[in-house]
């Protein structure tokens, strides 16, 4: 069975329009944060005309979600290596809070579903490895 965000590239990606984007080469990390606050986002916005019982609850799940995407995009203009670990650690830090509200929003009452959150939760990993692999990475490449 194919994800629905299995194509994420034509539904998700950036526009050629987007002015910072086109500055720099396109990362799978990038890609995939920018799919991830955009799949974020609809799903939110679907949330919020269904229920505004826990509008905070959805309110932080997109906050989370989509400062992932940008946190990575403000790592690319760091000033130094150190700077660089920095920034991307505090995306990692906003995709752990991601996982929380996704959590919580998964429990009873559930206001997403079991299929939307497993493909959020593949989508959100591979950012997390990625994320992962490059901090490693920069701290043996820099010996921080």
């Amino acid at each position: 069975m194919m994800s629905r965000f299995a194509a994420l590239g034509e539904r998700y990606s950036m526009k050629e329009y987007d002015v910072i984007l086109s500055m720099k080469s396109n990362t799978n990390l990038q890609q995939y944060s920018v799919s991830l606050a955009r799949v974020v986002r609809q799903l939110s916005h679907k949330l919020l005309d269904r229920s505004y019982r826990d509008r905070s609850a959805i309110d932080q799940f997109y906050r989370s979600g989509t400062s992932v995407g940008a946190n990575i995009r403000e790592a690319r203009y760091a000033e130094s290596a150190k700077d660089l670990v920095h920034k991307l650690k505090i995306a990692e830090k906003e995709l752990a809070e991601f996982y929380y509200w996704l959590g919580l929003l998964t429990t009873e009452p559930m206001m997403i579903t079991d299929i939307e959150a497993g493909e959020l939760l593949n989508l959100a990993n591979q950012i997390g490895k990625l994320l992962t692999a490059s901090i490693i990475t920069l701290k043996q490449k820099h010996k921080l």
